[in-house]
């Protein structure tokens, strides 16, 4: 009679215990994949829209409009909107991998401030412009965007992976603080 082989229980274990030794290594090296890949893509999209918003100043000669200072303010996303017709600077208006925790739906029907539609659910990128900044009317505006932003007429910004809009270049993203550390992505237009 020959006798049928099989593993013992120590074996079992031994080979449960491995794999979730290396489970334990690989899956924060995922997560860690996943949130690198969400910078990236902000970091583009935000190239995109960059260069959209840059074309458009050129053809218009000033950045899309997001609003006049003591009149309605329609949002930000209204003012990306301005890029994708009638004329297509760019195809859609990007959605922010890290959207701002906190942020409001509109309240006035019409009003696209965080969400392309309320329906989609969709947050964009925080666009805001001197202009509606009221720079350089405003002095106490003026010197808050000015020790913020510098010279620029407009700026983009992703609340980055820690979820908190902040509001100045103080606080950027900076990956050699830990994936998921504080601070926010942000482009504004190049300093002529």
């Amino acid at each position: 009679m020959t006798k049928a082989r099989a593993f013992t229980l120590i074996e079992l274990l031994v080979v449960v215990a491995i794999i979730a030794i290396l489970a334990a290594i690989a899956v924060p090296n995922f997560l860690e994949a996943q949130t690198r890949a969400k910078v990236s893509r902000t970091k583009n999209d935000l190239r995109t829209v960059a260069t959209s918003i840059e074309v458009y100043s050129t053809d218009h000669g000033r950045p899309p409009y997001d609003g006049e200072p003591g009149f309605v303010y329609w949002g930000w996303v209204n003012g990306l909107k301005q890029l994708t017709t009638p004329v297509a600077y760019q195809s859609q208006v990007f959605p922010d991998p890290f959207p701002a925790r906190g942020i409001s739906e509109p309240t006035r029907p019409g009003h696209t401030h965080h969400t392309d539609h309320p329906s989609l659910r969709r947050p964009s990128f925080d666009y805001s412009t001197a202009y509606w900044n009221d720079v350089p009317n405003d002095p106490e505006m003026t010197a808050i965007w000015e020790r913020n932003f510098g010279n620029t007429m407009w700026k983009l910004t992703s609340a980055g992976p820690d979820l908190a809009a902040e509001f100045g270049l103080e606080s950027l993203y900076d990956p050699t603080n830990g994936t998921v550390s504080r601070g926010d992505i942000v482009r504004t237009q190049a300093v002529r």
